[in-house]
């Protein structure tokens, strides 16, 4: 049997203790109390799980900013209306083209 890294030898001595030092009556509302600072305890790791998750999540949504992979498309587009008008006067130098209209 092993509880939260503790043996079956060590849970039993540490309930042995805990009687000595409680006694019979009290050893009742001791194992409540550790219950219930037990459970209050895993609440507030939970809250801090979501908290850590949460603000993870945000860091990773910063950095999938949006905005600079459409400056980037917007520099591609660019450059290749550059290209275009480049290859058109390569095309055409003396712009026969727009004379002919």
């Amino acid at each position: 049997m092993n509880f939260f890294g503790v043996g079956g030898f060590e849970f039993l001595l540490i309930i042995f203790v805990a009687l000595f030092f409680l006694g019979p009556k009290n050893l009742i509302f001791g194992i409540r109390k550790m219950r219930l600072l037990y459970t209050q305890l895993k609440k507030q790791r939970d809250e801090l799980i979501s908290i850590v998750t949460e603000a993870v999540e945000i860091e990773e949504l910063k950095k999938l900013d949006p905005i600079d992979e459409i400056k980037k498309d917007i520099k591609k587009i660019e450059s290749s209306t550059k290209l275009d008008q480049i290859i058109d006067e390569a095309n055409d130098p003396y712009g026969s083209k727009n004379k002919d209209e």
